[in-house]
């Protein structure tokens, strides 16, 4: 018997019936046939044949880098023959590789009964309003569960999550990174929930239980690697006039490594490369990520789809499933300790790892620098961002041959202010006319020392100039600056504005007279290239390869020996004058634009890929696969210790 409109029914499945199919954007299947298995069968529920709320939907499923078949109308679960199926409710637009993650998720955790996922942008907590768009479950048991009827009605997914909660006990695996872009219309979800939390309370189930979130860290360390058997999946690469390159990267976290990351995987997007991103480490991940969505949506984070010892193998997937031909790899530690294991999987592809400094953090894994050195014999080529860290790398062991100095440089058409200061920004911070404001732009930690920037700002103020502070960013310093300055009594001569988006930060740029940043550690800093292209006057310290961008004419340039603010102080002195000031921004945005435009950069970075796969033909170092995958071993327990101490666990 059918069930009300909007109602739920969990009885077990009693008779199949005809199953009239659609496939899309493939050719369709006759009625009855079933899908081949290697093809993800995706029920759209609660849709008509077509309308705006579908076909946003269909437009998605499009786009999925896996094999799909669309299925709507009557369908019978236990007439499929693929291993999975996926439930999207009708108005959910997912991102591009939410099937190919999720059946990962669930391949992978034998524990989950289906998986779903986060929505973009929101804090939703896990439950049943996720699992009521998006379900991606094990097709026997899902079978069992749901009826035929239920199968065509909006509730269906919610239905399937619930059933088997009830029926064996197990929660829907959770993925963290976003797969819903787009939510389905609130009216038709207001009933669906509505529905759900009925059928809920009739069973008396928690929502909370319904999906299990957390992280996949065992408290038994990693002692191998895990072998997986691959899900039935078959992938669909982009179209390629170049080169498939994988990116493999720590993660998307705010600052500039991030931000010219954000900028050069579009560009060799743009130059027909195929760029897949993959992210290894549990770091913040979405920071400027949407801008690679737009032009390469192949993005993964293993950290959340696998358990950690199986973080290699779902690399290895990526690279065999979409025939990389160069991995790209900054500032990963998994990825340089992997590179062993996966060499000798894939003994065609070029490894190259980009340096961007020279950074250790007390607790983290060290510096990258030194990691190049030690990985310099497993690598192909490598790239630093400054000519002092190509020298370091040098003068560590790497071989000069194939080593290349790619400055991340600046877009400087998109940076530069257009035209007089920005007289309602500077008003609307305090700021008269002839206020000298002080810009310290970027990530708010300890190797950044903001605390000297409040110093300096303090003892200018004391000095009686007209000077005001402003901090564009935010970290793990943010409230530890502030207390700082207010025991300065700088006042409203200081403001926090916390992190800010791009075109904000370009305002603020173009309102700031000095831009200081007296860290004690850079390669080159990014928001150093924003500044000067801005026409911001640099007071920066003296660290990394600075000097390289500023040059006598354009700025300060401070020793960053000393925990001191009398420097610095010295440093923005003379640009009270505004005619040696405007002399120095013109020169500073002269500089950049001559020699520090992005599009040398993207050259630079291509032609080592080139050269790397040429070099890749002679170079055969291979180390035993037993120690290869204990190298692999040791990386993923040393993170996961790191992760769990950090967590508090």
């Amino acid at each position: 018997m059918s069930p009300p409109q909007g109602g739920m029914v969990l009885s077990p499945v009693t008779t199949g019936g005809g199953v009239r199919s659609q496939v899309l954007p493939t050719s369709p299947v006759p009625d009855g046939s079933p899908a081949p298995p290697h093809r993800i069968p995706v029920l759209l529920i609660g849709a008509g044949h077509d309308t705006p709320t579908s076909r946003s939907t269909l437009d998605s499923l499009a786009c999925q880098t896996v094999e799909i078949d669309v299925v709507r109308g009557a369908v019978s679960l236990r007439r499929l023959t693929s291993e999975y199926v996926v439930l999207v409710l009708s108005g959910v637009v997912l991102d591009a590789t939410a099937c190919e993650r999720a059946v990962w998720l669930l391949a992978t955790h034998g524990d989950l009964a289906c998986v779903t996922g986060a929505f973009a942008g929101q804090q939703v907590a896990p439950g049943l309003v996720n699992a009521a768009q998006f379900l991606v479950a094990r097709r026997a048991l899902a079978a069992e569960v749901l009826t035929d009827d239920v199968c065509q009605q909006s509730v269906a997914a919610a239905a399937l999550a619930i059933g088997m909660r009830r029926n064996t006990g197990r929660s829907a695996g959770w993925l963290a990174e976003p797969v819903i872009r787009t939510c389905a219309p609130a009216e038709g979800l207001a009933s669906v929930q509505t529905s759900g939390q009925a059928a809920l309370r009739t069973i008396g189930l928690d929502e909370g239980l319904l999906v299990a979130d957390g992280l996949s860290l065992s408290a038994i360390p990693v002692q191998q690697l895990r072998r997986v058997t691959r899900p039935a999946l078959t992938v669909r690469p982009p179209a390629c006039a170049g080169m498939r390159i994988l990116a493999l990267f720590q993660g998307f976290p705010m600052g500039g490594y991030t931000a010219f990351n954000a900028e050069l995987l579009p560009h060799l997007a743009a130059l027909g490369h195929a760029v897949t991103t993959c992210t290894t480490e549990w770091w913040r991940s979405d920071w400027r990520l949407d801008r690679v969505r737009a032009s390469s949506p192949d993005i993964h984070h293993a950290h959340a789809i696998v358990p950690p010892s199986a973080v290699p193998a779902y690399i290895d997937w990526l690279i065999t499933s979409r025939n990389i031909k160069v991995v790209l790899l900054s500032h990963t530690f998994l990825g340089l300790h992997t590179l062993p294991y996966l060499r000798a999987r894939h003994p065609s592809v070029a490894f190259v790892d980009y340096v961007h400094t020279d950074w250790f953090e007390t607790g983290m894994y060290g510096s990258y620098a030194a990691m190049a050195t030690h990985w310099e014999g497993q690598l192909d080529a490598q790239l630093a961002t400054s000519d002092a860290l190509v020298q370091q790398l040098t003068d560590g062991g790497c071989e000069p041959a194939a080593l290349r100095a790619a400055h991340i440089g600046i877009d400087t058409v998109a940076w530069q202010h257009s035209g007089p200061r920005h007289a309602a920004v500077r008003g609307s911070i305090g700021a008269s006319a002839d206020t000298l404001v002080l810009l310290f732009s970027g990530r708010l930690s300890a190797e950044k020392r903001p605390h000297l920037a409040v110093d300096v700002a303090a003892r200018l103020r004391d000095e009686g100039h007209d000077v005001m502070l402003i901090f564009a960013g935010n970290g793990p310093l943010f409230d530890a600056t502030r207390a700082h300055a207010e025991r300065a009594a700088l006042g409203e001569r200081c403001k926090l504005l916390g992190e800010i988006d791009e075109s904000t930060l370009k305002y603020v740029y173009a309102a700031a007279d000095v831009f200081i940043a007296p860290s004690e550690i850079e390669g080159i800093a990014r928001s150093l290239y924003e500044a000067m292209s801005m026409g911001c006057v640099p007071v920066v310290s003296d660290v990394g390869g600075q000097r390289e961008l500023v040059v006598p004419g354009t700025g300060s340039l401070v020793p960053a020996d000393r925990d001191d603010a009398t420097r610095y102080v010295d440093g923005v002195r003379p640009f009270f004058d505004r005619a040696v000031r405007a002399r120095a921004s013109a020169a500073s945005r002269a500089h950049i634009v001559a020699h520090f435009d992005s599009r040398v950069t993207v050259t630079k970075v291509c032609e080592t890929l080139a050269l790397a796969r040429t070099r890749r033909r002679s170079r055969q170092a291979v180390v035993p696969p037993a120690m290869a995958e204990e190298l692999a071993v040791m990386s993923i327990e040393i993170m996961r210790r790191h992760v769990l101490r950090s967590v508090g666990r």
